[in-house]
């Protein structure tokens, strides 16, 4: 019978279940658009869901935070998340409107950050 293998991050969290996130080794970031267009980004058992705002006309760049590449305004779009208790209080995005091609760009500890920006008070 094959043994079975654990995580770095599962064992810490079977461990030290109160383990802040900001502590737990990098795993496997997940991010991606859903087919309504929120974006999404995943780190079990972490999961930040970003809101698509409407684009406005303008022509000045903007850099992705994900990638971290300048980007036409056509080609970027802004997102926001909640964050604490206040249902008013939220943090905005700029991330490439291509995820699929970012995805491949972006860096994970990027990515980590702004999940746990979205997550973490």
């Amino acid at each position: 019978m094959a043994e079975k293998v654990f995580e770095e991050r599962e064992l810490i969290l079977e461990l030290f279940p109160g383990t802040s996130p900001e502590l737990l080794p990098p795993g496997e970031v997940l991010y991606y658009r859903d087919s309504v267009g929120w974006v999404h980004i995943q780190e079990d058992p972490l999961h930040l869901i970003l809101e698509p705002l409407d684009s406005t006309p303008s022509t000045a760049p903007v850099i992705c935070e994900a990638c971290l590449r300048h980007q036409r305004r056509a080609n970027a779009q802004f997102f926001r998340f909640g964050v604490g208790e206040n249902p008013r209080h939220y943090r905005y995005v700029v991330l490439c409107r291509d995820t699929e091609s970012c995805t491949g760009s972006a860096r994970p500890q990027r990515l980590r950050e702004i999940l746990l920006r979205g997550i973490l008070p």
